[in-house]
């Protein structure tokens, strides 16, 4: 199943993010993400002439080291490529997330860490994503090293987030 046909278009701007979860041989997780921004058209820009279709507007990446309370242990930023001259500072203050938790109230606490007139708009949206990455990379890490260790039940799998009770469809109380 997919989705209905469209009407007739033309394709006009292309955001692509992505996440990607590791495990560290010293124990701590790593989250990396990436957006890119692409028009399918040249445009001009004050500050760097045309672009042309294809070539970045925004392209940023993140990365962010969590132990296993999700607690950000470290975390580092670049902007490739920015719309502005400046915004390659927007990056610099990505250490405001070191020792913040994720979970309950995250994009609140990011947003206060290094959103807003400090910090760039486009890093700060991509820590939601991020965010759901490294509940999925933490949860099935302690999956796969309990497999590993020969116990397969992971019922009992605790994490630092709240229950997914009601979360979503898949897990309604009542269905």
């Amino acid at each position: 199943m997919s989705l209905s046909a469209p009407a007739k278009r033309d394709a006009r701007h292309l955001r692509r993010i992505s996440c990607q979860g590791f495990a560290r041989t010293d124990g701590l997780l790593d989250i990396e993400g990436e957006l890119i921004d692409t028009k399918h058209y040249d445009f001009p820009s004050a500050a760097h002439g045309t672009i042309a279709a294809g070539s970045p507007i925004h392209h940023m990446q993140v990365r962010i080291t969590i132990d296993f309370d999700m607690t950000i242990i470290a975390a580092e930023a670049v902007t490739l490529h920015g719309p502005y001259h400046i915004c390659p500072k927007g990056a610099e203050n990505i250490g405001g997330l070191v020792s913040l938790t994720i979970g309950p109230g995250w994009k609140r606490k990011v947003q206060q860490a290094i959103g807003g007139p400090k910090g760039c708009t486009h890093i700060t949206e991509l820590m939601g994503p991020m965010a759901t990455t490294a509940f999925q990379t933490l949860y099935g890490e302690k999956a796969r090293q309990r497999r590993t260790a020969g116990n397969t039940d992971t019922s009992d799998i605790e994490t630092p987030l709240p229950s997914l009770v009601n979360s979503c469809i898949a897990y309604a109380e009542e269905k």
